[in-house]
Formats: C-alpha cells, sequence, structure tokens
C-alpha cells in the first residue's frame, strides 16, 4: 500500500515521502495520523506542496546569499554596560547581533544562523561567522562601553 508521511518517522522516513508499506504498518501509520493514503489526488497535492517548499528555500537562499554580501568584512559597533575593568556584565547575546545586523542591512536574520566561537565578555573586537548551509560569512563586532 502506497502511503504520504505526514510527518518525520523514525526509520522509515520524512515528512511528504511517498513510501510503500504493508497494508497492517501502512493502517497503523493511518490511524495514529502519521500518512495518508496515496491517491492521484494526494499525489497531486504533495507536488503542489513540494513545488511551493522548494520556491520558498530558493527565496531564503537568495535572501540569504544578499545578507552574506552585505555583512561579510563588514564591522558592526555594540554599546553594553561594563565594569571598572572593561568586562561586562553578561555575554553579548545572539539576539543583540542580530537586531545590529538588521539594523546595518534592513534583513532578518536568525539566531541559529550566528555562530560565535567564544561568549562575547569584554569590550574590543571579536569575530563571528554567518553560515547558512554551504553559505559563510564573516564580521567584526566590536563592544563599547556605554
Amino acid at each position: 500500500m502506497k502511503v504520504i508521511l505526514l510527518t518525520d518517522v523514525i526509520k522509515l522516513g520524512n515528512r511528504h515521502e511517498i513510501k510503500e508499506l504493508k497494508d497492517g504498518y501502512a493502517n497503523m501509520l493511518i490511524s495514529r495520523g502519521l500518512a495518508e493514503l496515496a491517491t492521484p489526488q494526494t499525489i497531486a497535492r504533495l507536488s503542489a506542496i513540494q513545488e511551493k517548499v522548494s520556491k520558498q528555500k530558493e527565496q531564503e537562499n537568495k535572501i540569504f546569499s544578499e545578507l552574506i554580501t552585505k555583512v561579510n568584512n563588514k564591522v558592526i559597533t555594540l554599546k553594553e554596560k561594563t565594569n571598572e575593568k572593561g568586562h561586562l556584565f553578561f555575554a553579548v547575546p545572539k539576539k543583540d547581533i542580530s537586531q545590529a545586523i538588521k539594523n546595518i542591512t534592513g534583513l532578518e536574520i536568525d539566531e541559529n544562523h550566528i555562530i560565535i566561537p567564544k561568549p562575547i565578555k569584554e569590550i574590543g573586537s571579536h569575530q563571528i561567522k554567518i553560515k547558512k548551509g554551504d553559505k559563510e560569512g564573516e564580521c567584526t563586532i566590536i563592544v563599547d562601553k556605554v
């Protein structure tokens, strides 16, 4: 029996894949809402969904490439509160870096794509990477006293 997986199923497959399964296992997945029967209508709907998802991913990659070109080798300055020795009261969160990048480029970046080698806890210059898939860029964060 052919089914379309509605969610990722461990050791079977990923969402939106068509699988040929034994009837009992397929019925169990269908009854639990993890799969649906693969009919010509559902297969057509699936291909439309896959096309939409691929266009969306293509658009996201284009936006991320644009972001990389705008941010690569740039210097971003952040103002943070410090003690008298120049140490920050807390590490600079990725949220603040993301907001600073948005202010410069006008494009939003997911915090998960920002890679900080070690927590930024002191004033000075720090290198960070921005990475998504095989696309990667670097920029410098300068932390100053408020």
